[in-house]
C-alpha cells in the first residue's frame, strides 16, 4: 500500500521535471512553451525525447525602410 503512495509521487515528480524541461527547451528553439509544458505534463518521457532532437525556428526581422 505505501509502495503506491511512492511510486505516485515519483510519477508526479517525473511529471512536473517533464514541465520544466520541455518549457524551457522550448524557450530555447523558439516554440511554444505553453504547449510543450502540456506535452511534458502528460507524457514526459517521450516529450523530453522529442524536443531534444529539434531544430530551431528561426524568426526573420523585417527591415522598414
Amino acid at each position: 500500500m505505501e509502495d503506491r503512495g511512492v511510486l505516485a509521487i515519483v510519477f508526479l515528480c517525473l511529471r512536473v521535471l517533464g514541465i520544466f524541461v520541455c518549457a524551457s527547451k522550448a524557450k530555447e528553439l523558439n516554440r511554444n512553451q505553453v504547449g510543450w509544458g502540456i506535452f511534458g505534463f502528460a507524457m514526459p518521457i517521450i516529450a523530453m525525447i522529442w524536443i531534444q532532437f529539434m531544430k530551431p525556428v528561426i524568426k526573420w526581422e523585417v527591415k522598414s525602410e
